[in-house]
This record gives structure tokens, sequence and C-alpha cells, in this order.
């Protein structure tokens, strides 16, 4: 009985190793996450809406001062958006569970949205879900942020 038992452990133990070799870590998926809100940034400044919506739930939402606007009908309107510069700054991840986080960062830039500006500092935040084996951002959302302080 005694000679059974270890060979079935062992299959036990490399079965998990192969399971928690094969998942990725938080930490590579933090780096993926983080690397796919610059891809969506990038498709945006290039109106690139296959990338975007690739990337993008297609039942998402987003939310900045001007009020909530679905994914659908932010992309109908994306050949309006010119932006001459961008870049992200101090992006951070924070877990929901294991198929959610929130990617928080500042983002920097110049550029107009229906030939109005936009803004050039804001503080942004986007929900990412595992769907299907594929990240997605599902909501997104923008605050403007306050103008530095008169001296």
């Amino acid at each position: 009985m005694r000679s059974s038992i270890l060979p079935a452990a062992l299959v036990v133990i490399c079965c998990a190793a192969s399971a928690a070799a094969q998942a990725p870590s938080k930490a590579a998926i933090e780096k993926t996450l983080i690397a796919n809100e610059n891809k969506v940034s990038e498709a945006v400044a290039k109106r690139d809406t296959k990338t975007f919506t690739e990337m993008v739930a297609q039942d998402g939402l987003a939310g900045d001062m001007s009020g909530f606007m679905k994914v659908a009908d932010f992309t109908k309107t994306m050949d309006q958006m010119k932006v001459s510069s961008w870049h992200i700054m101090d992006a951070r991840v924070t877990w929901i569970d294991d198929k959610s986080a929130v990617v928080t960062y500042s983002w920097m830039g110049k550029g107009t949205y229906m030939n109005q500006p936009i803004p050039e500092n804001v503080y942004s935040s986007t929900v990412w879900t595992e769907r299907n084996g594929k990240w997605v951002a599902v909501f997104h959302q923008e605050t403007t942020a306050a103008p530095p302080a008169k001296k």
C-alpha cells in the first residue's frame, strides 16, 4: 500500500507544479495590463478603431467631466479625436479578484476631440477583466487634474 501512495503523491505534486508554471503570475499580468493601457491610448491617438475594439469590451462604458459614454458611441466618433502627444505616468494595478483589476495612472497629453481641446492632465482608472482568457477594458474613468496653485 505504501508503494502506491508515493507515486500517487508525486503525480499530484507534478500536476500542481505544472498548473502553477502555466498560470501567469500576478506581476506578469500587471505588466500586461499596463502595456494594454498604453496600447489603448496609442490606438486612440492613432484613431485605430481595430486595435481599440480588440482591447475594449463592446459593452464597456467610460466617464469623464462630460458624463458617461458607451464604447460603441465613442468608436463612432473616434475619427474626431486628434492627439498630438501623450504619455502615461505612475501606472499601478489594484486587484479586485483573480479575474479583475483596476489600472490607475496619470495621463498627460495634448489634442482635441470634436474640435474641443482635451484636458492636458487627467487622473485615469480603467477596470480590466478577464473574459474567455483575454483581458479587456470594461470601464474607464478620467478626472481632470486641478490647475497648479498660484503663488
